[in-house]
């Protein structure tokens, strides 16, 4: 669970059964922009709103599943 200021522009989650997108589009007083994946509908949420980060994976040609967005490992071990 996070916060959706957490997330980063093109993350997507997971709130109340649907699958978001989030935007880089935002409001003065700090709402994000996200479009479902269900309906295209828009979206404004407030930055503390609590989501679900769930990456959408797609099937290459060999059947592997391969994130849309790609993570960055963070390195720990310093």
């Amino acid at each position: 669970m996070k916060y959706i200021e957490e997330l980063e522009c093109g993350d997507t989650f997971t709130l109340k059964d649907k699958v978001y997108v989030l935007t880089s589009d935002f409001k003065s007083d700090g709402q994000r922009l996200c479009y479902s994946l269900l309906d295209g509908f828009p979206s404004w949420f407030k930055n503390q709103t609590i989501v679900d980060h769930s990456p959408v994976y797609v099937l290459d040609k060999d059947n592997n599943t391969t994130p849309v967005k790609i993570t960055k490992k963070i390195d720990v071990s310093n």
